[in-house]
């Protein structure tokens, strides 16, 4: 259990005897044996973008993760001696994983090494918190990676640690050129109670501007089809919470520009985990989790009240009066998939919460063509007061144009191309998106040997659009870096990512 470094050292020395092997003490991360991975992988040893993690045992404790559960939680199923034992462990701090930190020369020394034998162009530092010490490591950090590794990177931290200006700026003399930052969800009430995150939604709004104002790309991070109806105080609940979710979005973009990507998940109600346990407590699931899916891209397996109850819903979590019925918990899934498909594209769109309630509450089946469609009608309907709108329109004449050059053989593929150019419109280089989301379905079409197709599938649509908004758009360096990764080692950084 927890970081398991000297656990693994036992069961490869054959000193462990079979059971859960509670944590004893912390110790030094081990340098990452890299080269063995990548001769299996070869696709992470070809992608420019290498992952680096400095740290485990994030300081805060948002109820959905790993790091809020502390020994105490879990000790109810496990074995009184193993349970004890845990308690007793040594480092834990009262939590399962405890705070530890690399020093700077390790992770400088895993940079050089990446940066000497593998093609690199990003680092992303996958920290729940990079930079959380301002003290000593930060300000470390900040000086000597930029002259020995010299690579820009991204990394994730909370809103809270952005109100210190210090932070954002050692950040950009590291190299550090976007952040991600969870929301998660836009009802502070829960925020606070479901998911233990009490940062005022004023801190997203200074923190983004902030940001954005030092040159960064942001993407933020929320969770859609949260359990609702259990608060102390009413909130909107289940398409109307996801929905208000984009509305955020949309107005941090017109008031800061930020953020760059918009980034939505469902939750997945994993056991040992406290909103596990919430949503087993209020009687939003009860299974094993052998019906939750491996990605968090799935449909939800929850259930979800008709109406806010309190504190006392889990009294009532037996009575279907309270729930939504099956026809209406299949509808309300249904629209959160196809919200979470499409949640970028409509914080991407002016006024784009707006085209999403339309969209999704009609009764209408889903479909490229009514996105479609529905997107041009709802832009046109904007460009008497939207210059964005107006600029959005004209992309939409160019990229129809360019479709007659692509010579696409499917008729099934084009038609779909047709459909969606409005969404592709509004998407940053909206055209390579385009020629991505073809490219990936003629080689679906290719790899599955028979020839048949149905068009664009949705999962193939959002994974071209998502691969393209990280190559081209949230991770792209080739504009601004290619030459500047190249520099002499003092040169490196001298001015802002």
């Amino acid at each position: 259990m927890s970081e398991g470094f000297g656990a693994l050292k036992r069961i490869l020395k054959g000193e462990a005897r079979p059971g859960i092997l509670p944590l004893q003490e912390t110790e030094k991360f081990p340098h990452p044996d890299r080269e063995t991975f990548y001769d299996d992988y070869v696709e992470h040893r070809d992608s420019p973008i290498k992952s680096i993690i400095t740290m485990t045992g994030c300081p805060y404790q948002c109820t959905y993760c790993y790091n809020s559960s502390t020994p105490k939680d879990i000790a109810s199923n496990m074995p009184a001696d193993i349970a004890d034992k845990l308690a007793k462990s040594m480092g834990l701090g009262g939590r399962l994983f405890p705070h530890n930190v690399r020093s700077v020369e390790d992770v400088v020394n895993e940079g050089k090494e990446i940066i000497k034998s593998w093609s690199t162009k990003v680092i992303y530092f996958q920290d729940d918190v990079h930079a959380f010490d301002l003290q000593k490591w930060m300000p470390s950090f900040a000086k000597i990676w930029p002259d020995k590794v010299g690579i820009p990177y991204h990394a994730q931290m909370r809103w809270e640690m952005t109100a210190q200006p210090k932070r954002l700026d050692l950040l950009c003399e590291a190299g550090c050129f976007g952040l991600t930052l969870a929301i998660e969800s836009a009802d502070p009430v829960v925020r606070t109670e479901v998911l233990d995150r009490r940062m005022h939604t004023d801190l997203m709004y200074k923190g983004m501007r902030d940001i954005i104002d030092r040159g960064l790309r942001v993407r933020t991070e929320q969770i859609t089809a949260l359990p609702y109806g259990a608060t102390t105080i009413p909130t909107v609940m289940n398409l109307e919470a996801d929905l208000q979710l984009i509305e955020l979005n949309v107005d941090l973009r017109r008031k800061t520009g930020g953020p760059t990507m918009a980034w939505a998940s469902t939750l997945a109600p994993y056991k040992g985990t406290k909103l596990g346990e919430y949503c087993k407590k209020y009687g939003h699931y009860n299974g094993n989790n052998s019906d939750v899916p491996d990605t968090f891209f799935e449909r939800s397996v929850m259930r979800f009240p008709n109406q806010w109850v309190g504190i006392h819903l889990d009294k009532l979590k037996d009575n279907p009066n309270f729930w939504l019925d099956e026809g209406e918990l299949n509808r309300y899934r249904n629209q959160n998939a196809e919200l979470r498909r499409n949640f970028n594209f409509f914080t991407l769109v002016p006024e784009g919460h707006k085209l999403a309630e339309s969209y999704l509450k009609s009764q209408a089946t889903f479909s490229y063509e009514r996105l479609g469609i529905e997107t041009e009608a709802h832009l046109r309907a904007l460009t008497l007061n939207d210059k964005e709108a107006e600029k959005i329109l004209g992309k939409i004449q160019i990229i129809r144009e360019n479709i007659k050059a692509e010579h696409l053989q499917d008729d099934s593929i084009l038609r779909d191309i047709n459909y969606l150019v409005p969404y592709f419109a509004c998407l940053p280089k909206g055209e390579l998106a385009m020629k991505r989301a073809i490219r990936y379905s003629v080689q679906e079409i290719n790899s599955n040997g028979n020839g048949n197709t149905n068009g664009i599938k949705s999962r193939t649509l959002s994974t071209a659009v998502r691969h393209h908004l990280y190559d081209k758009v949230l991770y792209e360096t080739d504009s601004r870096n290619s030459e500047y990764v190249h520099m002499p080692e003092s040169q490196r950084f001298a001015s802002k990512v």
